[in-house]
């Protein structure tokens, strides 16, 4: 049989069950789908700046690295931890904003009625009307103290609202390939879908924020507090250093100490210098005081004359004192110095006056001039007590310069600790100052590359509900009744082992159908049941007619497997017919007609029904079913033709097929065919064509089942 007719006659015969059982189906759905409640969409776009923004090095993340990215922010804003923060928040916002009497942008009416009827005491103590923050940490503190309570269960449970089961349902979206991202929750409360997609930004770009730049910040808050602590250190130092040059009285080591060097120099030149000034004024002064004698005794006894060497002495000394410890731009800018060399001058000038006071003699014993022997004697006694005046204070500044030396040479190595200590201390300083700079740049180009997130759409209260979804339900409903329907009869279609038409009796037995009868059971054409017999037994007759023979009668027996398969039915409406057609039929019915005996088992032909009309065109002869009763073999292979009649509205078993294999072996060149009995009237007009009635609706149906899509019913014009 052509598939699509076979397709065609399958969805006819499912008709019934394809039109009622999805219109009771769609029926239902759409009577409760009016009960479902409205959504509310909140949506928000955030822009991330991830694919445009560039760093301090101008380069670009890779696209694995955006797409990375992009999937962290999206389990970020779907993480677990963080849906029940906002769980938190939102509950909080709805307990202390909410209105049993009016709906408003924080919860509807109805919903904050239900959720304090479900809310304990205990928690309802911990909200702030005045504080959402308050009461956050309130809650906060309430699921620390107890770990298994109320919001425990409001999130891990079922809640319409504040569930995690509801809040994952969130959807987090990449904008096709741009840096935006798209939020959307639909709940049936306008309110909460608003505060939930509020709370839900908020939270992403807060934990986004601090685990993308965690790293950077940390890294930053080290080097911040190294380099405080060193520089603290730093000061330490470089104060200690202070205080011990202040208390050594050192300001410059190296030009000090230079100084002192030169100075120490200077110092011996002029004390060798002045040794041999003195050395050589007594030598010459004894020579001349030998020459001199007693005038020269007269000049040192005269007390003015000593009161004037002394004052040369000190002021020759205090010159000394100026000019061995100071640089030579601080000599020349003394005054003091100056006022003393000119004392010295004036003291030097009275000396050499005394010599004119001395008249008593005019030359020594020599013949020499005493005036100029008394000038050079008082020259050299004043050079001398000048010289004298020098080596004392020389003499006295040799201790100042040995202490010196004993100073600042172990405080040369102190300062020379110290400064080292400084400079390794500062040198750590500016590395970890460097670090800090690095850490700070890199902290930027994080910043730079992925820039901060920034709300571009901000959350707008939805005024209308989402489109209704019954209608698509229904649809929906209707759809699936039929797939599943046609489905349904399709699977027992294919597993149904009932005889029912030709095509699946054959598919199942693997023996030709030779033809069927409507039998009795069609109560809608009742009125035609023995019409449409008719036409069936002269479709058959017909058939058989190519079985006759002239001259000697037609054999044809009558088999069933199981007892009441209509063999009698069968054959009073076969034998009207070959009457009508003028032939002469007999009818044999085993037990009836003829014994069941073991001359009958025993018999080789059909001349043990003693027949000796020979007029008689068919012999016809019912056995007994052959679940039951044993046919002889010889009687079937001698037959014209074996009929096997079956209910079409009985199964097919595996014993049949036994029965039948036994049947098709013994009957060696003898036809067999199998005869439906009792089938529907579309497996009848398989053979016969359209049954009557004959009607309009009917022939519209036949072009239905057949595929007749362009057939016409107007007759042939003759």
């Amino acid at each position: 049989m052509d598939i699509t007719l076979y397709i065609s006659r399958f969805l006819y015969r499912t008709r019934y069950q394809i039109f009622f059982g999805s219109l009771i189906v769609t029926a239902l759905v759409a009577y409760f789908t009016q009960f479902l409640p409205k959504t509310y969409t909140v949506n928000t776009s955030i822009f991330t700046g991830i694919v445009s923004s560039t760093g301090l090095d101008e380069e670009k993340q890779t696209f694995f690295e955006q797409n990375n990215t992009f999937d962290n922010l999206i389990n970020l804003t779907k993480a677990k931890g963080s849906l029940e923060k906002v769980s938190l928040k939102l509950f909080a916002a709805s307990m202390i904003y909410g209105n049993p009497d009016e709906d408003n942008m924080y919860i509807t009416a109805k919903n904050y009625s239900t959720l304090q009827k479900i809310v304990p005491e205990e928690v309802k103590n911990l909200i702030n009307k005045d504080s959402l923050a308050l009461t956050i940490k309130n809650l906060e503190n309430y699921k620390k103290e107890i770990p298994r309570n109320f919001l425990f269960d409001l999130f891990n449970y079922t809640h319409p609202h504040y569930s995690y089961h509801t809040l994952k349902t969130i959807s987090v979206v990449r904008l096709n390939n741009s840096d935006l991202i798209e939020i959307s929750f639909k709940s049936n409360d306008p309110g909460i879908a608003l505060q939930t997609i509020k709370f839900v930004t908020e939270e992403l770009i807060s934990t986004y924020e601090n685990t993308r730049y965690k790293g950077a910040n940390d890294i930053v808050s080290y080097y911040e507090k190294q380099l405080k602590a060193h520089q603290e250190s730093l000061n330490i130092l470089e104060d200690d250093l202070t205080a011990y040059n202040v208390t050594n009285q050192v300001i410059n080591y190296e030009e000090q100490t230079k100084a002192l060097a030169i100075s120490y120099t200077n110092y011996e030149d002029r004390y060798e210098q002045t040794t041999r000034e003195l050395k050589s004024a007594i030598s010459l002064i004894d020579k001349l005081e030998s020459q001199m004698d007693i005038k020269s005794k007269l000049i040192k006894t005269n007390s003015d004359f000593l009161d004037a060497l002394s004052e040369v002495s000190t002021i020759n000394g205090k010159i000394t004192e100026i000019e061995a410890f100071q640089t030579d731009n601080a000599i020349i800018e003394n005054t003091e110095l100056e006022k003393y060399k000119k004392q010295l001058k004036t003291a030097e000038s009275k000396i050499l006056g005394l010599s004119n006071n001395i008249n008593a003699y005019k030359f020594s014993k020599e013949g020499v001039a005493i005036d100029d022997m008394v000038n050079q004697w008082l020259n050299e006694t004043i050079r001398k007590t000048k010289a004298e005046a020098e080596l004392k204070v020389l003499n006295e500044r040799r201790g100042d310069f040995d202490k010196k030396y004993k100073t600042l040479s172990p405080v040369g190595t102190q300062i020379n600790r110290k400064e080292r200590e400084i400079r390794v201390k500062e040198e750590s300083y500016l590395e970890i100052l460097h670090g800090l700079n690095l850490a700070k740049l890199k902290q930027k180009n994080i910043q730079l590359t992925s820039a901060s997130l920034n709300t571009i759409t901000p959350p707008t209260f939805p005024l209308m509900s989402d489109g209704s979804k019954r209608g698509l339900l229904t649809a929906a409903a209707l759809i699936g009744s039929i797939i599943f329907i046609i489905g349904f009869n399709l699977v027992i279609e294919l597993l149904d082992r009932t005889l029912r038409d030709a095509e699946r009796a054959k598919r199942l037995t693997k023996t030709s159908v030779f033809g069927a009868f409507t039998g009795n059971i069609q109560l809608k054409y009742r009125g035609y049941i023995k019409a449409c017999n008719r036409v069936s037994a002269a479709y058959t007759c017909n058939r058989l007619n190519s079985f006759l023979h002239k001259g000697k009668p037609t054999f044809i027996n009558i088999l069933s497997i199981e007892e009441k398969e209509g063999k009698s039915f069968v054959i009073k409406y076969l034998k009207e017919q070959w009457e009508e057609q003028g032939l002469n039929v007999i009818c044999l019915v085993a037990e009836k007609d003829f014994t069941v005996n073991s001359s009958y088992l025993l018999a080789n032909n059909f001349d043990y029904f003693k027949i000796n009309d020979k007029n008689i065109d068919i012999i016809v002869i019912e056995h007994l079913c052959m679940q039951q009763n044993t046919i002889p073999s010889e009687l079937l292979k001698k037959a014209d033709v074996n009929l096997l009649i079956v209910n079409a509205c009985r199964v097919w078993k595996n014993s049949d097929d036994e029965y039948l294999k036994y049947l098709k072996e013994v009957k060696a060149d003898a036809p067999l065919y199998m005869y439906l009995n009792n089938a529907k009237r579309e497996a009848v007009e398989d053979f016969t064509g359209p049954l009557p009635p004959k009607a309009s609706m009917r022939n519209l149906t036949n072009r239905i089942i057949y595929l007749g899509l362009t057939a016409r019913n107007s007759a042939v014009k003759e």
